[in-house]
């Protein structure tokens, strides 16, 4: 029987110890790399929900918030399942606001603001999901912080609107304004969204949710914009181009752990959705313009129709 050397026993245990203390790591899942979405002490996640506060409240100054209650928390439900879904150390609130444009965003500190539209737009609860997944990325990111500093964010709060609400010309009032449009390209660069939307499918597939969704919105506001004749409004404006993250997201979904999505009952969701595009209709035939999800607008009343006459 061969017996080991002294040094080669130590060289032996020293491997099998090294072994042991790595091979946890290497078993540690994905997820444990995803960011959490601690941005920097307590003190400046304080003043980052203080400011998300801020903007926030400047948005309802300029928009409608949702008032009916049902609609909102059906949308915090939601929001705050994919945030723990999605492994955050924040604490999220979500706003809903009334209009049709499809876009959302996400302010400092956990705050989520979304249109209406993208509700209406949406053709289940996987694809709002899909939306919020992304701002929620957006969130954990900490892509923030890519704003301008303290002193001068506070100068931004008064354009937010536009970053929420504004159609073409909001978003050209955004563009071409410094503080704002420094929060535009760090909210919608190339490498902030990809990889938001990369997250976004991981959120919803850990949450129970077809990735796929994502993919099926993208295709949506692709088929918007073709409807709108390639005018830019929302979210198909301060975001790149949907065909091109509707293909990037088809090529992430493969190398997600698979997993078998049973189908959702999607009651409360098209309950929802009816609420809004009956809000969309009464705007569409007010304003006489086409709101997106609907191909064509209704024609705008010009008179009130005259009442049968009593005998």
């Amino acid at each position: 029987m061969e017996v080991l050397h002294p040094i080669s026993r130590w060289v032996a245990r020293f491997l099998l110890t090294v072994i042991f203390l790595v091979s946890p790591l290497r078993c540690r899942s994905a997820d444990a790399l995803l960011p959490d979405g601690v941005c920097g002490s307590p003190q400046t996640m304080l003043e980052a929900s203080q400011m998300g506060k801020a903007m926030v409240r400047q948005v309802f100054v300029t928009g409608m918030p949702w008032s009916e209650k049902s609609l909102n928390e059906y949308v915090n439900r939601l929001g705050q399942n994919l945030a723990r879904s999605s492994g955050s150390q924040q604490i999220f609130s979500f706003y809903i606001v009334y209009n049709p444009q499809v876009n959302a965003q996400a302010f400092p500190g956990g705050h989520i603001v979304i249109n209406s539209g993208v509700i209406s737009l949406a053709e289940s609860e996987a694809e709002l999901a899909s939306v919020l997944s992304h701002e929620i990325a957006h969130e954990n990111s900490c892509d923030w912080r890519q704003a301008p500093q303290k002193g001068n964010l506070f100068e931004l709060v008064c354009l937010v609107p536009t970053l929420v609400l504004g159609g073409p010309a909001g978003i050209a009032i955004v563009a071409g304004t410094g503080w704002a449009a420094t929060l535009a390209r760090a909210r919608s660069s190339r490498s902030n969204e990809e990889r938001a939307d990369g997250l976004a499918a991981q959120y919803l597939l850990r949450a129970g949710y077809d990735p796929h969704a994502s993919a099926q919105f993208f295709q949506r506001l692709q088929a918007e914009m073709e409807r709108s004749d390639g005018e830019s409004g929302g979210l198909l404006a301060t975001h790149p181009r949907s065909i091109d993250r509707q293909k990037k997201v088809e090529k992430i979904i493969p190398n997600l752990p698979p997993l078998e999505v049973p189908p959702r009952d999607e009651t409360e969701f098209l309950h929802m959705q009816q609420a809004v595009r009956e809000y969309d209709e009464m705007y569409s035939r007010l304003v006489g313009v086409r709101v997106p999800g609907h191909d064509a607008s209704p024609p705008m009343l010009s008179r009130r129709l005259s009442s049968p006459t009593s005998h």
